[in-house]
């Protein structure tokens, strides 16, 4: 298929958010389609740095996105990296694998299998009261005010204080894993990474060493926390080696707030603009759980994951040659039409919903089961006071062709 026009690997096109008008023309014409690469400008050393990105195939069905993400022996997380941005260098690119996401079985499988011997739906289950109480507090605090900024004091902070208490790290810590997880998801944005390869290197540091620290210190006295039993956990016999706890580790601590964080922004921003749903939701708490998982699909926090063709394969009906670039847009497969009645409708009702905002195959999300209890104990706190949720200001968009989220969004609950 010929290539079409919008520029989807670059980051201002997300400024005022998804493109979804062009990703549905695009499942409409082209759903796997070439996207010409562009250039990116970068800062080392107080130095400009201009790197051209790759052209990519741009996977936009629902079907196709499902059919590439469970096959990891065609459609490589490993060959150069899960992420859309290429890799500068053979170091970057080593520290992309060493990440679970950039990871193909068999590593992937054993590593995974570290992480999901503890970090399960019962682990969530043991922590519902302490979530329940955190939300109780970040709603009393929010509601009370006359204006707040509800990314910071409500869906920021929620999974924040989540985190802490599921690592073992004191709460006051918080704030570091914020400014990490901002730096790296946010490098595009003027506001946070800036583009400056300097600020992502110093971000790994600083966490690489915080996350030893605090390593060694759970070898020493382990305690009921995901920090201890990643450090003392075995799969096959042996524990994990210092690097990989520690890419282990930042990969817990900005996935474990940053999709949360952006699915609640994003469904306060739909709600504060829609007293309908607002006061619908108001008076049927029941609704809850079926209204977060439709802001799920709706938000889609990670809009996409990049894999590398890894022979000559057909896909949705194009022919993609071994080593290309595949980029799967979970944002366009969760708005399919041919999946998906009134695809463009906000349904808290709406069932089935098979939404891959979580992914799916074998890097589905491990966090699932703790996100979704996140945000809907939040919103069931925030219930009885969503008929009086307004904006008033506009909000601030994160400059990312990765993430979908927001940096500000002003509300007052009357």
């Amino acid at each position: 298929m010929p290539s079409v026009t919008m520029g989807l690997a670059d980051p201002a096109t997300y400024a005022d958010g998804p493109p979804h008008a062009e990703f549905a023309r695009r499942r409409r014409e082209a759903p796997v389609a070439w996207v010409e690469g562009v250039l990116l400008e970068r800062h080392s050393g107080g130095s400009a740095i201009v790197q051209r990105q790759d052209g990519y195939w741009a996977v936009t069905r629902h079907r196709a996105v499902i059919e590439a993400s469970r096959a990891p022996e065609v459609f490589s997380s490993s060959a150069r990296g899960p992420f859309l941005a290429d890799p500068v260098s053979r170091g970057d690119l080593e520290r992309n694998r060493q990440l679970l996401a950039g990871m193909d079985p068999p590593e992937h499988t054993r590593l995974r299998r570290v992480v999901t011997s503890v970090f399960t739906p019962a682990t969530a289950r043991r922590m519902r009261e302490s979530i329940v109480d955190h939300a109780a507090r970040v709603v009393a605090r929010a509601v009370a005010g006359h204006e707040v900024d509800a990314v910071a004091a409500i869906a920021a902070e929620l999974p924040l204080l989540v985190l802490a208490d599921l690592l073992g790290i004191p709460r006051q810590d918080r704030g570091l894993f914020l400014q990490w997880s901002n730096h790296l998801i946010g490098f595009d944005d003027p506001a946070f990474g800036g583009g400056d390869v300097a600020v992502v290197n110093r971000t790994f540091v600083e966490a690489f060493a915080y996350a030893i620290e605090a390593g060694r210190a759970k070898r020493r006295r382990p305690a009921e926390d995901l920090v201890s039993r990643l450090v003392t956990a075995e799969v096959d016999g042996r524990r994990l080696t210092e690097t990989e706890f520690c890419h282990l580790w930042l990969l817990l601590v900005v996935a474990g707030h940053e999709t949360t964080r952006h699915l609640v922004s994003g469904g306060l921003e739909l709600l504060a603009g829609r007293p309908d749903l607002s006061n619908q939701l108001a008076g049927r708490p029941d609704l809850m759980a079926g209204a977060v998982d439709e802001m799920l699909r709706w938000v889609t926090p990670i809009m996409q994951f990049r894999r590398t063709a890894q022979r000559e394969v057909e896909l949705d009906g194009t022919r993609i040659s071994a080593g290309d670039k595949v980029v799967l847009y979970y944002i366009s497969a969760n708005r399919d039409e041919s999946v998906f009645v009134d695809a463009d409708r906000f349904d808290p009702g709406r069932s089935p919903n098979p939404h891959l905002a979580f992914g799916v195959g074998p890097h589905f999300c491990l966090g699932s089961h703790l996100a979704r209890l996140e945000a809907t104990t939040l919103f069931q706190e925030l219930a009885p006071h969503l008929a009086r949720l307004r904006p008033t200001g506009p909000p601030l968009r994160l400059r990312s062709n990765f993430m979908n989220g927001l940096k500000t969004l002003p509300v007052t609950f009357g």
